[in-house]
């Protein structure tokens, strides 16, 4: 019994430093700062949902428009041009 115990808890400590090593946490910069707005938008060029601060909100006569990173806005930009 002491035997499968100890087992156990062997066990359990590797997984946790394998966890830690695997899953680190992410930089502080990745975190809401205070005073970041964490309000949920939807991409207007591929619909994913993510929060504000994660994203680029930009703003023109047409209004506001939200998008994931800068190539969605780049080629969001390009296709309102074209048209």
């Amino acid at each position: 019994m002491f035997a499968f115990i100890l087992n156990v808890i062997i066990i359990l400590i590797v997984m946790k430093i394998f966890f830690k090593w695997m899953y680190p946490k992410p930089p502080k910069s990745f975190l809401p700062q205070e005073g970041d707005d964490t309000s949920i938008r939807t991409c207007d060029y591929c619909g994913h949902s993510l929060a504000t601060y994660r994203g680029i909100l930009q703003a023109d006569e047409q209004g506001e428009h939200f998008f994931c990173n800068d190539e969605h806005q780049a080629s969001f930009n390009n296709s309102q041009n074209k048209s």
